[in-house]
């Protein structure tokens, strides 16, 4: 997932966030693309042919399909290839570390993503078919899925409530820890010491596309991670950050993502509960979020019911 992670639980333990903590490398293994051995890397490379998968992979091949299909296309998980040809063909810290040392100046051309037409999936059965040259990058939409299996695993096992932050995808569930709600602050995208905009949710996720954070150099280009599906390269405009709220984390990711590709970010399709930023600074949002604009600062503190919360290491999902 290249990012770091945050775990929440009220009225839990510490095996709660072991739990949490193993769940998240275990989803990592399963669909990272820059890991040879995860199930992602087998999918990509047997496109063509039915491939044994486990649960957990079938479920996010299936929210891939739904979320391209209701998005006409805007969301494009078969990016991968349009990912490579812009240089991101390696951990993201790698990516950087390759520009510094002038190496990535790789002279590619732009992939177009093929989309997910002909792919199937037989879940009862473990099964999961890809196309001919579709291959899979699930950076994305994993995220989210991922926030949402770890978030149902905890209150599962007994946790009041949790909130699982999974660089930025967002899903709370359960009691929170004043027992009324959960705020969730919204960062500035061009100063993270600043809040933007705070949510209070019962239940539900929040996830922030952005084209302004994860940036790299290619030739005479400055590059993102965020690509248009139509033409392969990164999404161009004069939106530089959407954030979404939904019910679950893997469709705010994919609202925010779709939006943030759209015209009008606030009208993209399927997307209802939308901020955004331009790269003027101008924030717009749908009226249901126009309270979320009231943002002060966050309280030092949480009076209530015993919170427990562990940073995860970056390493481990890398």
């Amino acid at each position: 997932m290249g990012t770091t992670a945050h775990v929440l639980v009220t009225d839990g333990d510490d095996t709660h966030l072991d739990l949490a903590e193993a769940r998240i490398e275990h989803l990592e293994a399963r669909w990272s693309r820059f890991r040879a051995d995860s199930e992602l890397c087998r999918l990509n490379r047997a496109a063509g042919t039915p491939v044994v998968v486990s649960r957990d992979t079938a479920l996010l091949v299936e929210r891939c399909m739904v979320a391209w299909s209701r998005t006409l296309g805007s969301f494009d998980p078969t990016v991968h290839d349009a990912m490579v040809a812009n240089g991101y063909d390696r951990d993201f810290s790698l990516v950087c570390d390759a520009f510094v040392a002038g190496a990535n100046d790789l002279g590619r051309e732009p992939i177009p993503a093929p989309g997910l037409d002909g792919t199937m999936v037989d879940a009862a059965r473990g099964l999961v078919w890809l196309r001919p040259g579709v291959h899979l990058d699930a950076g994305a939409i994993g995220k989210g899925l991922a926030a949402d299996l770890v978030c149902h695993d905890l209150l599962d096992v007994g946790a009041a409530g949790a909130c699982v932050n999974l660089g930025g995808d967002l899903r709370v569930s359960g009691v929170p820890p004043d027992g009324e709600r959960w705020n969730v602050s919204i960062e500035d995208p061009f100063d993270p010491d600043r809040e933007l905009a705070r949510v209070a949710l019962t239940e539900g996720a929040v996830a922030t596309s952005s084209r302004v954070r994860r940036t790299w150099q290619q030739a005479h280009e400055r590059l993102h991670h965020v690509v248009d599906p139509r033409t392969g390269r990164p999404v161009r405009g004069r939106c530089a950050a959407v954030t979404t709220v939904a019910r679950k984390a893997w469709w705010a990711e994919v609202a925010a993502t779709s939006a943030l590709l759209a015209v009008d970010p606030l009208r993209a399709p399927g997307v209802t509960s939308v901020l955004a930023v331009d790269e003027d600074g101008t924030v717009r949002c749908t009226p249901d979020l126009e309270e979320a604009l009231l943002a002060r600062p966050l309280l030092a503190g949480t009076a209530g019911r015993a919170q427990l919360s562990r940073p995860m290491k970056k390493e481990a999902l890398t």
